[in-house]
Protein backbone atom coordinates (compact mmCIF):
# COMPACT_ATOMS: atom_id res chain seq x y z
CA UNK A 1 0.00 0.00 0.00
CA UNK A 2 1.24 3.75 -0.49
CA UNK A 3 2.76 5.13 2.35
CA UNK A 4 0.70 7.83 1.62
CA UNK A 5 -2.65 6.41 1.97
CA UNK A 6 -1.46 5.37 5.38
CA UNK A 7 -1.08 8.98 6.35
CA UNK A 8 -3.79 10.98 8.48
CA UNK A 9 -4.64 13.37 5.64
CA UNK A 10 -4.30 9.93 3.21
CA UNK A 11 -4.37 11.39 -0.37
CA UNK A 12 -6.09 14.56 -0.09
CA UNK A 13 -3.97 17.57 -1.37
CA UNK A 14 -6.31 20.52 -0.57
CA UNK A 15 -3.41 22.84 -1.42
CA UNK A 16 -3.06 21.92 -4.82
CA UNK A 17 -1.64 24.59 -7.15
CA UNK A 18 -0.38 26.71 -4.51
CA UNK A 19 3.32 27.70 -5.44
CA UNK A 20 5.61 28.71 -2.10
CA UNK A 21 8.71 29.56 -2.09
CA UNK A 22 10.64 28.65 0.96
CA UNK A 23 14.31 31.18 1.56
CA UNK A 24 14.44 29.82 5.11
CA UNK A 25 16.96 27.36 6.29
CA UNK A 26 17.36 25.13 9.76
CA UNK A 27 13.63 24.10 11.04
CA UNK A 28 11.15 26.31 11.55
CA UNK A 29 10.73 27.60 8.18
CA UNK A 30 11.80 24.48 6.20
CA UNK A 31 9.21 22.67 8.77
CA UNK A 32 6.47 24.92 7.65
CA UNK A 33 7.39 24.87 3.97
CA UNK A 34 7.06 20.96 4.56
CA UNK A 35 3.79 21.30 6.06
CA UNK A 36 2.61 23.25 2.75
CA UNK A 37 4.13 20.28 0.39
CA UNK A 38 2.03 17.74 2.02
CA UNK A 39 -0.83 19.83 1.68
CA UNK A 40 -0.23 19.73 -2.13
CA UNK A 41 1.29 22.77 -2.55
CA UNK A 42 4.76 23.19 -5.00
CA UNK A 43 7.41 24.44 -2.52
CA UNK A 44 10.71 25.47 -4.21
CA UNK A 45 13.49 25.53 -1.59
CA UNK A 46 15.89 28.07 -2.50
CA UNK A 47 19.48 27.34 -0.64
CA UNK A 48 23.01 29.09 -1.49
CA UNK A 49 25.43 27.55 -2.51
CA UNK A 50 28.24 29.07 -1.70
CA UNK A 51 28.01 28.08 2.02
CA UNK A 52 27.14 24.58 0.76
CA UNK A 53 23.48 24.92 1.08
CA UNK A 54 21.12 25.08 4.63
CA UNK A 55 23.64 24.37 7.13
CA UNK A 56 21.57 21.75 8.54
CA UNK A 57 23.41 19.54 5.34
CA UNK A 58 25.97 19.30 7.68
CA UNK A 59 24.93 18.62 10.77
CA UNK A 60 25.01 14.73 11.37
CA UNK A 61 25.66 12.82 14.67
CA UNK A 62 28.27 11.01 15.46
CA UNK A 63 28.26 7.45 13.73
CA UNK A 64 25.96 8.95 11.41
CA UNK A 65 27.16 8.08 7.53
CA UNK A 66 28.30 10.81 5.80
CA UNK A 67 26.97 9.42 2.42
CA UNK A 68 23.05 11.11 1.83
CA UNK A 69 21.57 13.72 3.55
CA UNK A 70 21.96 14.09 6.75
CA UNK A 71 19.18 13.08 8.96
CA UNK A 72 18.50 16.65 10.33
CA UNK A 73 18.03 18.18 6.84
CA UNK A 74 15.77 15.19 5.93
CA UNK A 75 13.99 15.95 9.34
CA UNK A 76 12.66 19.35 7.54
CA UNK A 77 12.92 18.92 3.80
CA UNK A 78 10.15 16.42 2.30
CA UNK A 79 8.73 16.69 -0.93
CA UNK A 80 10.00 19.69 -2.58
CA UNK A 81 12.42 21.28 -5.28
CA UNK A 82 15.71 22.51 -4.52
CA UNK A 83 17.13 25.15 -6.37
CA UNK A 84 20.69 26.52 -5.68
CA UNK A 85 20.67 30.73 -6.04
CA UNK A 86 22.84 32.80 -5.15
CA UNK A 87 20.66 35.78 -4.02
CA UNK A 88 23.19 38.39 -3.81
CA UNK A 89 23.97 38.22 -7.85
CA UNK A 90 22.17 40.10 -9.99
CA UNK A 91 21.43 36.59 -11.72
CA UNK A 92 20.51 34.84 -8.48
CA UNK A 93 17.90 37.98 -7.67
CA UNK A 94 16.52 37.85 -11.34
CA UNK A 95 15.50 34.30 -11.00
CA UNK A 96 14.12 34.82 -7.48
CA UNK A 97 11.92 37.83 -8.84
CA UNK A 98 10.92 35.46 -11.37
CA UNK A 99 9.78 33.07 -8.70
CA UNK A 100 8.02 35.40 -6.63
CA UNK A 101 6.40 36.65 -9.53
CA UNK A 102 4.03 33.14 -9.71
CA UNK A 103 4.22 32.09 -5.68
CA UNK A 104 1.70 32.66 -3.64
CA UNK A 105 3.67 32.71 -0.45
CA UNK A 106 7.27 33.53 0.65
CA UNK A 107 8.70 32.12 4.15
CA UNK A 108 12.15 33.65 5.13
CA UNK A 109 14.11 34.04 8.55
CA UNK A 110 16.54 36.26 7.64
CA UNK A 111 17.70 38.71 9.65
CA UNK A 112 15.84 41.94 8.92
CA UNK A 113 19.18 44.55 8.72
CA UNK A 114 20.18 42.35 5.39
CA UNK A 115 16.57 42.18 3.51
CA UNK A 116 17.65 44.84 1.17
CA UNK A 117 21.07 43.38 -0.08
CA UNK A 118 18.76 40.11 -0.72
CA UNK A 119 15.66 42.18 -2.32
CA UNK A 120 13.42 41.51 0.54
CA UNK A 121 12.72 44.83 2.13
CA UNK A 122 9.12 44.19 2.89
CA UNK A 123 7.89 47.02 1.46
CA UNK A 124 9.20 47.06 -1.53
CA UNK A 125 8.38 43.30 -2.09
CA UNK A 126 4.92 44.15 -1.52
CA UNK A 127 4.87 46.89 -3.84
CA UNK A 128 6.43 44.72 -6.68
CA UNK A 129 4.43 41.59 -6.13
CA UNK A 130 1.04 42.39 -4.62
CA UNK A 131 -0.36 39.48 -4.26
CA UNK A 132 2.34 38.13 -2.13
CA UNK A 133 1.92 36.27 1.44
CA UNK A 134 5.55 37.10 3.10
CA UNK A 135 5.63 34.59 5.98
CA UNK A 136 9.15 36.06 8.13
CA UNK A 137 10.38 34.35 10.89
CA UNK A 138 12.73 36.19 13.31
CA UNK A 139 14.21 35.57 16.63
CA UNK A 140 13.22 37.91 19.35
CA UNK A 141 10.24 39.95 19.48
CA UNK A 142 11.88 43.22 21.17
CA UNK A 143 15.29 42.57 19.48
CA UNK A 144 14.72 42.76 15.60
CA UNK A 145 18.29 42.40 14.56
CA UNK A 146 19.28 39.53 16.97
CA UNK A 147 19.47 35.93 15.48
CA UNK A 148 17.85 33.61 16.72
CA UNK A 149 18.64 29.97 18.07
CA UNK A 150 16.35 27.68 19.49
CA UNK A 151 18.81 26.91 22.47
CA UNK A 152 19.47 30.53 23.21
CA UNK A 153 15.52 30.91 23.08
CA UNK A 154 14.97 28.14 25.34
CA UNK A 155 16.99 29.77 27.98
CA UNK A 156 15.56 32.94 28.40
CA UNK A 157 11.54 32.30 27.36
CA UNK A 158 11.85 30.22 31.25
CA UNK A 159 11.77 26.38 29.82
CA UNK A 160 15.27 25.71 30.74
CA UNK A 161 14.54 26.65 34.19
CA UNK A 162 11.49 24.29 34.49
CA UNK A 163 13.52 21.68 32.73
CA UNK A 164 15.21 18.55 34.43
CA UNK A 165 14.69 17.24 37.91
CA UNK A 166 14.58 19.39 41.14
CA UNK A 167 18.34 20.25 42.64
CA UNK A 168 19.68 19.90 39.38
CA UNK A 169 21.04 21.78 36.58
CA UNK A 170 18.71 22.68 33.77
CA UNK A 171 18.40 20.97 30.56
CA UNK A 172 17.60 22.01 27.06
CA UNK A 173 14.50 20.02 25.56
CA UNK A 174 15.79 17.00 23.57
CA UNK A 175 14.31 18.70 20.26
CA UNK A 176 14.24 22.30 19.36
CA UNK A 177 11.05 22.86 20.55
CA UNK A 178 10.72 27.01 20.13
CA UNK A 179 11.22 25.90 16.27
CA UNK A 180 8.55 23.52 16.25
CA UNK A 181 6.31 25.82 17.90
CA UNK A 182 7.54 28.90 15.46
CA UNK A 183 6.74 26.18 12.60
CA UNK A 184 3.13 26.33 13.99
CA UNK A 185 2.72 30.07 14.07
CA UNK A 186 3.80 30.58 10.33
CA UNK A 187 1.56 27.94 9.23
CA UNK A 188 -1.44 30.22 10.96
CA UNK A 189 -0.27 33.47 10.10
CA UNK A 190 -0.01 31.97 6.38
CA UNK A 191 -3.49 30.27 6.08
CA UNK A 192 -4.99 33.53 7.81
CA UNK A 193 -3.27 35.57 5.33
CA UNK A 194 -4.56 33.42 2.52
CA UNK A 195 -7.77 33.42 3.39
CA UNK A 196 -7.67 37.15 3.87
CA UNK A 197 -6.16 37.31 0.22
CA UNK A 198 -9.56 35.58 -1.13
CA UNK A 199 -11.57 38.37 0.41
CA UNK A 200 -9.75 41.32 -0.60
CA UNK A 201 -6.74 39.61 -3.17
CA UNK A 202 -3.88 41.40 -1.39
CA UNK A 203 -1.08 40.22 0.10
CA UNK A 204 0.31 40.72 3.38
CA UNK A 205 3.27 40.72 5.59
CA UNK A 206 3.75 39.11 8.52
CA UNK A 207 6.24 38.15 11.37
CA UNK A 208 6.69 35.72 13.30
CA UNK A 209 9.21 35.34 16.66
CA UNK A 210 11.42 32.49 17.98
CA UNK A 211 10.71 33.94 21.36
CA UNK A 212 7.04 34.81 21.53
CA UNK A 213 6.05 31.31 20.29
CA UNK A 214 8.14 29.94 23.21
CA UNK A 215 6.47 32.34 25.58
CA UNK A 216 3.23 31.52 24.29
CA UNK A 217 3.37 27.70 24.46
CA UNK A 218 4.59 28.40 28.72
CA UNK A 219 0.53 27.68 29.14
CA UNK A 220 -0.30 27.02 32.83
CA UNK A 221 3.22 26.99 33.72
CA UNK A 222 3.35 31.03 32.90
CA UNK A 223 0.45 31.64 34.79
CA UNK A 224 1.93 30.05 37.99
CA UNK A 225 3.50 33.18 38.17
CA UNK A 226 1.07 35.39 36.38
CA UNK A 227 -1.85 34.30 38.56
CA UNK A 228 -0.46 32.33 41.66
CA UNK A 229 2.69 34.46 41.95
CA UNK A 230 5.01 31.58 42.05
CA UNK A 231 7.79 31.27 40.42
CA UNK A 232 7.78 27.36 38.02
CA UNK A 233 10.34 25.03 39.03
CA UNK A 234 11.71 21.92 37.71
CA UNK A 235 9.68 19.56 38.74
CA UNK A 236 11.23 16.51 36.28
CA UNK A 237 7.95 14.88 34.75
CA UNK A 238 5.87 15.70 37.58
CA UNK A 239 2.55 18.00 36.91
CA UNK A 240 3.06 20.55 39.55
CA UNK A 241 -1.01 20.84 39.73
CA UNK A 242 -2.13 16.98 39.20
CA UNK A 243 -1.55 14.04 41.04
CA UNK A 244 -0.46 11.36 40.40
CA UNK A 245 0.59 12.92 36.93
CA UNK A 246 3.93 12.18 35.43
CA UNK A 247 5.11 9.41 37.38
CA UNK A 248 6.30 6.41 35.97
CA UNK A 249 6.63 3.00 37.92
CA UNK A 250 8.41 -0.35 37.05
CA UNK A 251 6.52 -2.81 36.24
CA UNK A 252 7.27 -6.38 37.88
CA UNK A 253 8.38 -7.52 34.04
CA UNK A 254 10.41 -4.33 33.63
CA UNK A 255 8.36 -2.38 31.63
CA UNK A 256 7.77 1.34 32.76
CA UNK A 257 4.38 2.76 32.63
CA UNK A 258 3.21 6.27 33.05
CA UNK A 259 0.05 8.38 34.82
CA UNK A 260 -2.35 11.07 34.01
CA UNK A 261 -4.67 10.58 36.66
CA UNK A 262 -6.68 14.25 36.33
CA UNK A 263 -9.63 13.88 38.45
CA UNK A 264 -10.85 11.52 41.60
CA UNK A 265 -13.32 9.38 39.93
CA UNK A 266 -10.19 8.52 37.85
CA UNK A 267 -7.89 8.00 41.11
CA UNK A 268 -10.78 6.06 42.52
CA UNK A 269 -10.96 3.52 39.89
CA UNK A 270 -7.05 3.27 39.58
CA UNK A 271 -7.22 2.15 43.16
CA UNK A 272 -9.38 -0.55 42.57
CA UNK A 273 -7.62 -1.42 39.72
CA UNK A 274 -4.60 -2.14 42.30
CA UNK A 275 -6.49 -3.43 44.81
CA UNK A 276 -6.37 -0.73 46.84
CA UNK A 277 -9.84 0.42 46.54
CA UNK A 278 -9.15 2.08 50.72
CA UNK A 279 -6.76 4.70 48.92
CA UNK A 280 -9.45 6.73 47.47
CA UNK A 281 -11.16 7.48 50.85
CA UNK A 282 -8.08 7.89 52.37
CA UNK A 283 -7.81 11.39 53.25
CA UNK A 284 -4.17 12.06 51.82
CA UNK A 285 -5.73 11.24 48.86
CA UNK A 286 -9.55 12.08 48.77
CA UNK A 287 -9.31 15.25 46.20
CA UNK A 288 -6.40 16.22 43.57
CA UNK A 289 -4.95 18.91 46.11
CA UNK A 290 -4.65 16.24 48.70
CA UNK A 291 -2.68 14.02 46.13
CA UNK A 292 -0.46 17.16 44.94
CA UNK A 293 0.19 17.90 48.73
CA UNK A 294 0.70 14.32 49.70
CA UNK A 295 2.31 13.22 46.35
CA UNK A 296 5.67 11.47 47.59
CA UNK A 297 3.38 8.97 50.09
CA UNK A 298 1.31 8.09 47.37
CA UNK A 299 4.22 7.79 45.08
CA UNK A 300 5.55 5.29 47.54
CA UNK A 301 2.72 3.14 47.64
CA UNK A 302 1.64 3.15 43.99
CA UNK A 303 5.37 2.12 43.22
CA UNK A 304 5.15 -1.10 46.02
CA UNK A 305 1.55 -1.98 44.18
CA UNK A 306 2.84 -1.83 40.50
CA UNK A 307 5.91 -3.56 40.73
CA UNK A 308 4.01 -6.65 41.70
CA UNK A 309 1.90 -6.95 38.64
CA UNK A 310 2.81 -7.29 35.06
CA UNK A 311 2.78 -4.25 32.21
CA UNK A 312 0.45 -5.59 29.39
CA UNK A 313 -2.44 -6.79 31.50
CA UNK A 314 -2.20 -3.45 33.76
CA UNK A 315 -2.99 -1.51 30.77
CA UNK A 316 -5.53 -2.95 29.32
CA UNK A 317 -7.43 -3.31 31.99
CA UNK A 318 -6.81 0.72 32.68
CA UNK A 319 -7.51 1.27 28.88
CA UNK A 320 -11.18 -0.90 30.08
CA UNK A 321 -11.84 1.06 33.28
CA UNK A 322 -10.82 4.22 31.50
CA UNK A 323 -7.72 5.35 33.77
CA UNK A 324 -5.10 6.99 31.93
CA UNK A 325 -2.46 4.71 31.94
CA UNK A 326 0.75 4.53 29.58
CA UNK A 327 3.49 2.83 28.34
CA UNK A 328 7.12 4.54 28.42
CA UNK A 329 8.33 4.19 24.89
CA UNK A 330 11.66 4.74 23.27
CA UNK A 331 11.72 6.36 19.94
CA UNK A 332 12.48 3.91 18.27
CA UNK A 333 9.10 1.98 19.78
CA UNK A 334 6.37 5.19 19.61
CA UNK A 335 7.77 4.50 15.66
CA UNK A 336 7.26 1.55 15.22
CA UNK A 337 3.87 1.34 16.50
CA UNK A 338 0.42 2.33 13.80
CA UNK A 339 0.45 5.89 14.56
CA UNK A 340 4.14 6.36 14.31
CA UNK A 341 4.31 4.05 10.75
CA UNK A 342 1.27 5.99 9.27
CA UNK A 343 3.32 9.16 10.33
CA UNK A 344 6.23 8.30 8.77
CA UNK A 345 6.60 9.09 5.25
CA UNK A 346 9.36 7.74 2.75
CA UNK A 347 10.81 9.89 -0.29
CA UNK A 348 14.04 10.62 -1.35
CA UNK A 349 16.12 13.28 -1.11
CA UNK A 350 19.40 14.02 -2.95
CA UNK A 351 18.50 10.81 -4.79
CA UNK A 352 18.94 8.61 -1.11
CA UNK A 353 15.82 6.96 0.06
CA UNK A 354 15.12 8.97 3.30
CA UNK A 355 12.49 8.91 5.93
CA UNK A 356 10.89 11.23 8.19
CA UNK A 357 7.94 12.14 10.39
CA UNK A 358 5.31 13.95 8.72
CA UNK A 359 4.07 17.81 9.01
CA UNK A 360 0.59 17.32 8.52
CA UNK A 361 -1.26 15.43 11.34
CA UNK A 362 -5.03 15.70 10.65
CA UNK A 363 -7.87 14.45 8.18
CA UNK A 364 -10.13 16.26 6.22
CA UNK A 365 -13.38 15.18 6.16
CA UNK A 366 -16.07 17.04 3.80
CA UNK A 367 -20.58 17.07 4.44
CA UNK A 368 -19.34 14.22 6.75
CA UNK A 369 -17.68 11.87 4.44
CA UNK A 370 -13.91 11.35 4.69
CA UNK A 371 -12.55 12.70 1.08
CA UNK A 372 -9.71 10.61 0.63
Amino acid sequence: MDSASTSPLGEDRPLHGLRVVELASVLAGPLAGSFFAELGAEVIKVENPKTGGDVTRQWRAAGESPEGPSAYYAAANGPKEVQMLDLYSDEGQRQLHGLLSEADLLLQNFRPAGLVKLGLEPQALAERHPHLIHVHLKGFFSEPDRAGYDMVVQAETGFMAMNGEPGRPPVRMPVALMDVLAAHQMRSAALLALWQRERDGLGSYLEVWLDAAGLSALANRATEHLVAGSEPQPLGALHPQIAPYGESFECACGQRVVMAVGNDRQFAALSGLLGHPEWAADARFASNHDRVSNRTALTELLASALSRLEAEPLLMEALNSGIPLGKLNLVSEALDGPTGRAMTAAFKCDGYPVQHVRQVAFRVHRNGNRST
